[in-house]
């Protein structure tokens, strides 16, 4: 008995740890984010939006799980050194806010290098929602499921979500957005779902992978 014992704990320990991050339930996504800010291997974060104000907060990411902080991202795949935070505030010459410590709410100010490093939700949902589709939070409330005819809450109703295997993005129209969805029975969907509230609550986000 105590030789299986030692074999579990060996079989544990031996099992690698994959510290990947990624939103599964509503409250994992700040109502305040305008998007996401898609980081290096190092993250410098400033008081204000200026490289003369305070440093408060310097990142040197290996992205090798053991050693990756938590709290800081909103995504992040250490295998493809995918790593991105949230946005709350925009700046003038390409600075943006970021929070960089989601559990105490924690805000500074980076410079964007490029125009792709900092993607608005719009533009976050059409490249990454469009390529790999969308999945539903596991908290999204039961009228989430439900496709309209229209982007509109009193639209037509035109179809439920049941044991969805696929929810595939078309377009974004505000907080609306057009898939096409399959579910086990194989048979297609399409119409608008709902992926955010007027208030900035999301309930699907890109089931980047």
């Amino acid at each position: 008995m105590k030789k299986i014992f030692l074999a579990i704990i060996c079989l544990f320990l031996a099992i690698p740890i994959f510290a990947d991050t990624a939103p599964y339930y509503t409250n994992n996504v700040p109502k305040n984010a305008i998007g996401v800010y898609q980081t290096g291997e190092k993250l410098t974060v400033y008081s204000e939006p200026s490289t003369e104000s305070q440093i408060i907060k310097e990142f040197d990411f290996s992205y090798k799980p053991e050693t990756m902080p938590d709290g800081v991202f909103a995504l992040l795949i250490n295998e493809r050194k995918l790593g991105m935070l949230y946005v709350s505030d925009i700046g003038d010459d390409d600075w943006v806010e970021i929070i960089y410590n989601k559990t105490q709410g924690l805000k500074g100010w980076v410079q964007t290098e490029d125009r792709m490093q900092f993607q608005p939700w719009i533009s976050f949902y059409n490249l990454y929602g469009r390529k790999y589709g969308l999945r539903l939070f596991k908290d999204s409330p039961d009228e989430v499921d439900i496709l309209h005819s229209r982007p509109e809450d009193l639209s037509q109703n035109v179809g439920k979500l049941n044991y969805v295997k696929q929810i595939k993005l078309t377009a974004v129209r505000g907080n609306w957005a057009l898939v096409s969805v399959y579910d086990l029975d194989k048979v297609p969907k399409t119409g608008y779902l709902k992926w955010r509230e007027t208030d900035g609550t999301i309930f699907a986000f890109p089931n980047i992978k």
